[in-house]
């Protein structure tokens, strides 16, 4: 989907803009501000707060301790993470910004993937001349024409080399540029795996069921392990205006090993006996992961005066005897940091909140026909309420080529695994 904005709104949103700027007198907050925004799929309050309070991830807890942190509600009635995302990035509802599910599957024909019709945060920066920077983020193939890069969330899937495809990055050569630190599952050794087990395991004669159990460990770590690396190196090398990361790993590991930390919460016979032995902290572990994955960057961030840091989750998560959302809490995390941020708690934030708060912090206008409202109780007064009183009535102008029309995914089979063994599709 490429989207221009039309001249008379460019040039409308151009001067509303300069008077935002120009009005803000003498305070911190008059130069608009970088925003980073990292999503953690599944990130659980419940599993969190107690680790940050042990000193467990060190990173969010600098985060928490400097910043602002409160529960984020969900979608109601639950949704899938698809859905949840594209509401993060575009503060439109999933009816309005057209995705309700990672495919859309048609009787009698191919598997198919949906195209966002609403303009999301990066496609607003690029529109008023910004520079961004998008990795990993859901439903973001085939990637957009931006004022920067996208590296779609494609990217971690290794379709067979008869089924080759285009638009995993925009512009087109960055695939290549950054090759080097993609990370091919197969490539992940059983030696890392070791790393989320309770106690040590020859790797080299696993049986069939331990092989099972422990080989998603290897696909879901090596996602969030390239799109960590690419974030970080992007980031580190050129800061945008607007940057948003996405780390998949804590909602797939917990989907699948959750129930291993609560074994109380499933009826007896649910689990296998030998995963028991080995995988009670492998959730754990993997949010420790995490945690060390987002260190370079969110140093990188925090030490700069102008950027802001938004870490939030799409839902909770609680595990039981269900599958797919059933799994899934409403209330999911934020922590906030940096320019413009006060400390403390917050409370009564939701998923359709983050867009426009992240507007005001690149020193954006809202949009009426956004959901949401700014986060003004995360945010001090260096970023004063009256430069923002004034809404512009939508983003959503000019055209949207092929935004309403489906794509044969190219990584049907590979994406239909990974979403059944989570529970996701039958």
């Amino acid at each position: 989907m490429h989207i221009r904005l039309e001249p008379v709104r460019m040039l409308t949103l151009f001067l509303l803009l300069a008077t935002l700027v120009s009005c803000g007198g003498e305070k911190g907050g008059t130069e608009p501000g970088r925003v980073l925004i990292i999503g953690l799929d599944g990130a659980e309050w419940d599993l969190l707060g107690p680790m940050l309070a042990a000193g467990e991830m060190p990173n969010l807890a600098r985060l928490r301790d400097e910043g602002v942190y409160g529960k984020l509600r969900s979608l109601e009635p639950p949704q899938k993470s698809p859905a949840i995302w594209t509401t993060i990035a575009t503060g439109k509802s999933p009816e309005e910004h057209g995705i309700r599910a990672f495919v859309e599957q048609v009787k009698g024909r191919p598997l198919t993937k949906n195209m966002r019709q609403a303009r999301a945060l990066w496609n607003i920066a690029s529109g008023v001349g910004k520079s961004v920077g998008v990795v990993g983020w859901l439903m973001t193939w085939p990637a957009e024409e931006v004022n920067g890069f996208v590296i779609t969330d494609y990217l971690q899937y290794t379709a067979a080399p008869s089924r080759k495809f285009k638009g995993r990055t925009y512009p087109p050569e960055l695939e290549g540029e950054i090759q080097d630190e993609v990370v091919a599952w197969e490539e992940v050794p059983w030696s890392f795996v070791q790393g989320f087990l309770d106690a040590p395991l020859d790797t080299t004669t696993l049986s069939q069921t331990m092989e099972r159990l422990l080989r998603p460990i290897r696909w879901i770590s090596a996602g969030d392990l390239t799109f960590a690396r690419l974030a970080t190196r992007l980031y580190q090398q050129d800061p945008p205006d607007f940057f948003a990361v996405y780390l998949r790993g804590m909602d797939a590991m917990g989907h699948l090993y959750w129930n291993y930390m609560t074994p109380q919460a499933v009826p007896a016979g649910t689990l296998e006996p030998e995963g028991e032995l080995y995988l009670s902290g492998a959730v754990r572990a993997y949010y420790r992961f995490v945690d060390e994955l987002l260190g370079p960057i969110l140093d990188t961030a925090l030490e700069d005066p102008r950027t802001t840091v938004i870490v939030c989750s799409d839902h909770g998560f609680g595990g039981g005897p269900g599958r797919g959302i059933q799994v899934h809490k409403l209330d999911g995390v934020i922590l906030m940091g940096g320019r413009g941020v006060g400390r403390g708690e917050i409370t009564g934030a939701n998923v359709y909140d983050v867009a426009p708060t992240a507007l005001v912090l690149l020193g954006l206008p809202p949009a009426q026909d956004m959901h949401g409202k700014v986060l003004w109780s995360a945010l001090d007064e260096d970023i004063p309420r009256e430069r923002f009183a004034e809404l512009i009535p939508t983003y959503e102008t000019g055209d949207s080529t092929g935004s309403g029309s489906p794509l044969e995914s190219p990584v049907d089979e590979e994406l239909k695994e990974r979403l059944r063994s989570l529970g996701y599709i039958d």
